[in-house]
């Protein structure tokens, strides 16, 4: 086995460096320069000890992640050399990660990424050098390797799984998308796919993650979306233009640009809910709350409002802005005051139901929840004041609402049966 691998390290630096790369060093042939990973897939030669041994678990780290993104299995059979050079490629203009397949004969085919020394210093471009890695190491399970020409993976693909095996501040994501909903719109779904991410830099770089995140996150929340992906990503004959290869999987999509163009937008949309933010005030809630209802109403169904949103769920049009409201709740709960919590979380599901088409008792449960939001403003408009009265009088006379004082060790509190009572009393049944 360690003969083979000797040869295999051999043909792959001396033939293919002359052309894209450097000269190998020999000391990254020697047994002590050389460690394997956990899973055996990953060959890691050159550098420290320790900088092997982080490389190593980087690299099963993101395997893992990737199985787990991806819900599959290991079920690898291309080993990947990982190469860290002792030099950069300066004068031969050589990527500090750069990627190279090869047929090792009688070992079988290879897959190498070159790491130079400046890429250390990128963490982020080593982890996408690694995750394309594995996923051209899928994609040439099936597909048919002759004359050594192959079809990559998508890219879109490979930027999405950086991003979310990323270790970036999830709140710093967030703000990307959020800034992906304020520009103009989407791109070109066919400029899009045919962009070679590993061209742009800044920026331009990250929106396109960004872009390629939100879409993989549209595709996945479609019925058997991940193996949709899988399936795409190992098609036996992909086709080499990339909106063609995507049209295999998908053409449903690719045939109706608008719903594309609409699934792709509620993509970005759900990405762009911070996880790590301040709560709001119950007023701020709750004016968020009426904003995301008011959206959705047009001029005259102030009348009856209920029956105005059905008939808006019966339109195409309709049903994506009651998508985007439910979106926009789904944010909205995970920084609401507690006190309207589950009523935001009622609207969303309400909101989500209707936008599937799932009209049925829609007018009765809205026309309630409007009840018991009208209810919890008022209760919140009292409690304010008198947290404010408090506060500016504390040690004067001030009327307080009995119902807000604490009860007597011993003596039961008599139920309350207002609307609000009810309300999260019914929540509290639910286990919500």
């Amino acid at each position: 086995m360690r003969r083979i691998l000797l040869c295999a390290l051999v043909l792959s630096l001396q033939p293919v460096c002359g052309a894209y790369g450097q000269a190998a060093n020999h000391e990254l042939l020697k047994p002590e320069n050389r460690l394997s990973s956990v899973s055996k897939q990953f060959l890691v030669f050159g550098g420290t000890r320790e900088e092997r041994s982080k490389l190593a678990r980087r690299a099963e780290e993101l395997k893992t992640g990737l199985l787990r993104e991806l819900e599959s299995r290991d079920l690898w059979r291309t080993p990947i050399l990982l190469i860290l050079t002792p030099e950069d490629g300066r004068r031969l203009r050589q990527p500090t990660v750069f990627l190279q397949v090869f047929n090792a004969g009688e070992a079988g085919k290879k897959i190498q990424v070159d790491i130079a020394p400046a890429a250390l210093a990128e963490p982020a471009k080593v982890d996408t050098g690694i995750l394309h890695a594995l996923l051209l190491e899928w994609a040439l399970r099936r597909q048919k390797f002759a004359g050594d020409r192959f079809i990559e993976p998508p890219g879109w693909l490979v930027a999405a799984m950086s991003v979310a095996l990323s270790r970036r501040d999830p709140a710093e994501l967030a703000q990307l998308y959020a800034a992906l909903l304020e520009t103009k719109g989407m791109p070109k779904f066919e400029k899009f796919l045919e962009q070679n991410s590993e061209t742009l830099r800044g920026r331009a770089r990250d929106l396109h993650a960004a872009q390629s995140m939100a879409l993989f996150q549209s595709l996945v929340d479609e019925a058997g979306g991940r193996a949709k992906v899988v399936e795409n990503l190992t098609l036996v004959e992909p086709s080499a233009d990339a909106v063609e290869r995507f049209g295999q999987t998908w053409p449903e999509l690719v045939s109706d640009p608008q719903r594309l163009a609409r699934v792709w937008a509620l993509g970005v949309a759900r990405l762009s809910s911070p996880q790590k933010v301040e709560m709001l005030s119950a007023r701020e809630t709750s004016d968020a709350l009426q904003s995301a209802i008011r959206s959705l109403r047009e001029p005259g169904d102030e009348a009856d409002p209920a029956r105005a949103l059905l008939e808006l769920g019966r339109r195409p049009d309709g049903r994506f802005l009651i998508e985007k409201a439910a979106v926009d709740l789904q944010r909205l709960g995970f920084r609401a005051h507690p006190l309207y919590a589950a009523l935001v979380q009622e609207y969303q599901t309400m909101f989500d139901a209707l936008g599937r088409k799932k009209r049925r008792g829609f007018a009765a449960k809205f026309t309630e929840a409007e009840d018991l939001r009208h209810a919890l403003d008022s209760r919140s408009r009292e409690i304010t004041a008198f947290m404010d009265s408090r506060q500016a009088d504390h040690e004067g006379d001030v009327k307080i609402d009995p119902d807000l004082l604490p009860q007597p060790v011993g003596q039961k509190k008599p139920a309350r049966n207002d609307a609000v009572s009810r309300f999260l009393d019914s929540v509290e049944q639910r286990g919500w």
